[in-house]
């Protein structure tokens, strides 16, 4: 269970584009489908503090992860398809539309997990390397509480040498988003290096949850710390920014019909329309 904070007053963001002065925070553009205010809660089998979702472009079916180290597929009304358990905090999940695989965050050790959906099994392990431009411990690690990656988001290159990179937010110590390389093709060993290749230019405290859009080319992050979401692009320029719908938002993602679905770390997966 990560910690929270709560803070009266003025949303600060810290970043090269200031979102106070370019892009000022608007109510999320939703049809709450008959529910106003909430949505629909698809969660039919009421998962324990879910932390990640994505939505699976060639099943057409969502994956969720948990705190509690659960990895279930469900169909985008909720139906249950399959749920196994996968020791750890996992934190953020993502999917490779290239070769159908996904790829999950476990936060503390923060290594990415490869799972093959078909044989449901992790294939391969990679480890990140905390050290960036010779600082050995830019991703913090301490002990007592859990502060590291929280979200995850494949970006496809179909001529890029591993077939694209991740994009992942770290939640604290620092607070960031990052752009890691992890040798998909160029290594078939069960256990490689992940390492950062790039930090954004762009601060958001705590980005809980993540999903890219290969239709406008930009990130959508949401930090539960302050409940809003922002679309940057992969430069780590901020297009948008809105007060967003939900509590303790652990993981987003957006379906090919423009639904919306929302992980919320107390429980529930909400389920809304995207009017954007």
């Amino acid at each position: 269970m990560k910690i929270k904070l709560f803070l009266m007053g003025a949303l600060i963001l810290l970043a090269s584009c200031s979102p106070a002065k370019n892009s000022p925070t608007i109510r999320f553009p939703v049809d709450w489908l008959g529910i106003p205010g909430y949505g629909i809660n698809i969660d039919q089998q009421r998962f324990v503090e879910p932390s990640g979702i994505c939505f699976h472009p060639l099943r057409k079916t969502l994956f969720i992860v948990s705190d509690e180290g659960e990895i279930a597929e469900i169909k985008t009304d909720g139906t249950p398809v399959f749920n196994l358990k996968i020791p750890g905090d996992l934190e953020g999940i993502t999917v490779n539309p290239q070769s159908g695989l996904l790829y999950l965050i476990k936060e503390g050790d923060d290594v990415i997990l490869e799972f093959d959906p078909d044989e449901r099994e992790v294939k391969r392990i990679f480890p990140i390397n905390r050290e960036f431009q010779g600082n050995a411990n830019f991703l913090q690690k301490q002990k007592g509480y859990d502060q590291g990656i929280e979200s995850i988001a494949f970006v496809s290159d179909k001529d890029h040498p591993e077939g694209g990179t991740f994009y992942a937010g770290n939640q604290w110590d620092p607070p960031c988003i990052i752009e890691i390389l992890v040798p998909l093709r160029s290594s078939r060993a069960e256990t490689a290096e992940a390492r950062i290749i790039r930090v954004l230019p762009f601060k958001i405290d705590d980005p809980g949850g993540m999903y890219y859009d290969s239709k406008t080319g930009h990130l959508n992050v949401v930090s539960d710390a302050y409940n809003i979401l922002v679309e940057i692009t992969l430069e780590g320029k901020l297009v948008r920014e809105y007060a967003f719908p939900g509590d303790n938002q652990e993981g987003i993602a957006r379906g090919d019909e423009g639904y919306l679905y929302i992980a919320q770390g107390e429980g529930g997966i909400i389920k809304v329309k995207d009017l954007r």
